[in-house]
């Protein structure tokens, strides 16, 4: 969609309409596309709960925020905006009895291939590309450059009956299938000014920085796609049957796909303790990341049990072999976690490639065992002397 479009839908009180019933002028058209291409075209997904099961934002409410939020942003990044929202941008089941797009979309009857009112839902060409885009969600939300705006809260009227209709998945943010793979999705590799929590905002920011201070979402560690599947289990979906092995495949494909592709890894500044880092380790020991050459995990709470934990991913076998810079600037690591790291870079054939440990600002004893076995151990690798940094 086009982001300008729904800064000014916003503005004037209106709701948003299943892709069939919008407007041309709703869209960045196809040459625009092909325009921004040989420049850039910015991106910014949208990852919000259904409000009704006809319609996710009946009222206009998650409407408003989203574009205050875009106007916000396109204030500070200029350029061609568009906006991704399944609603908006795939095929829905909007179309009635004579195939006329309808502001809402129709309920399938339980067990039957049908729609309430004899709807025709979708033409059958609409109902193969709706398919096609499920296959291309990953792509949008997981992508390091795109922007995602999570739709966490809740309108504080929801629980109105006259002016909701509460059913299907009636489940809070995180505690749907969906949701909680759109959001993980952009938890993978992307930096942390690219993840938004709206949820969080007061409605009172006037610009883009103030913005990312009240919403920058309180983020998790990467999860292992096995890990990501057995959380998906307690997760709500409308209709699990089908996309509960959607969903973890669609994650499965786009964590491979993000992973395989990352030459960096901004983690800095999340307060990630020594459970983020283990969970961490877990998906650098798997080997998901063969090209990663930079991993910053500055400005964080990792103790000696998460640097120990780090310490034996970067030494498996292969795991990390392009890595050249490592940062736990300001963290918790003491003598304990330091002298586990000094094994990993005495293991042989481990991280051939490091040129940068940093581990400024760690309660590491002056003259104590930590710093000396980091020292001894870099220079036993042959590494430049200038490159290990620990604050002396």
């Amino acid at each position: 969609m086009d982001a300008e479009w729904m800064v000014r839908r916003a503005r004037t009180g209106g709701v948003l309409e299943p892709r069939q019933a919008l407007p041309p002028t709703a869209f960045v058209p196809h040459s625009a596309v092909k325009a921004a291409s040989q420049s850039l075209l910015h991106i910014a997904c949208i990852s919000h709960c259904w409000l009704q099961a006809n319609h996710p934002d009946p009222r206009g409410h998650n409407l408003r925020i989203v574009g205050q939020a875009l106007q916000l942003l396109l204030g500070v990044i200029g350029g061609r905006w568009g906006v991704f929202m399944d609603f908006c941008c795939i095929h829905q089941n909007c179309r009635d009895r004579e195939g006329v797009p309808q502001q809402h979309t129709y309920q399938r009857l339980e067990g039957s291939d049908s729609f309430e009112d004899d709807a025709l839902g979708r033409f059958e060409l609409e109902h193969a590309l709706f398919k096609e885009a499920l296959g291309s969600l990953g792509s949008f939300y997981s992508h390091p450059a795109t922007v995602v705006f999570m739709l966490t809260r809740f309108p504080d009227d929801y629980g109105d009956a006259a002016k909701y209709t509460r059913s299907g998945n009636t489940e809070q943010y995180f505690n749907r299938g969906w949701c909680f793979c759109e959001s993980s999705w952009g938890m993978l590799t992307k930096p942390a000014s690219r993840l938004l929590d709206l949820g969080r905002c007061t409605g009172a920011e006037t610009d883009y920085g103030e913005l990312l201070q009240t919403c920058r979402a309180g983020r998790r560690a990467p999860l292992l796609p096995d890990a990501f599947d057995v959380e998906l289990q307690s997760k709500g979906f409308t209709n699990g049957k089908d996309d509960r092995p959607r969903v973890a495949e669609l994650y499965r494909s786009a964590f491979a796909q993000r992973f395989e592709a990352a030459e960096e890894l901004l983690y800095a500044g999340l307060q990630w303790g020594d459970e983020e880092a283990q969970q961490l380790a877990a998906v650098l020991a798997s080997g998901a990341a063969p090209r990663l050459r930079r991993l910053h995990l500055a400005y964080n709470r990792v103790g000696d049990e998460g640097a120990a934990r780090l310490a034996e991913a970067l030494r498996a076998p292969g795991a990390l072999p392009r890595l050249r810079e490592l940062s736990l600037y300001d963290n918790r690591v003491g003598d304990e976690g330091a002298a586990r790291l000094a094994e990993a870079l005495r293991a042989p054939g481990a991280l051939p490639q490091l040129r940068l440990l940093d581990l400024r600002r760690n309660p590491l004893g002056v003259g104590g065992p930590g710093r000396a076995a980091l020292r001894a151990a870099w220079a036993e690798a042959g590494r430049p002397e200038c490159g290990l940094w620990l604050g002396d």
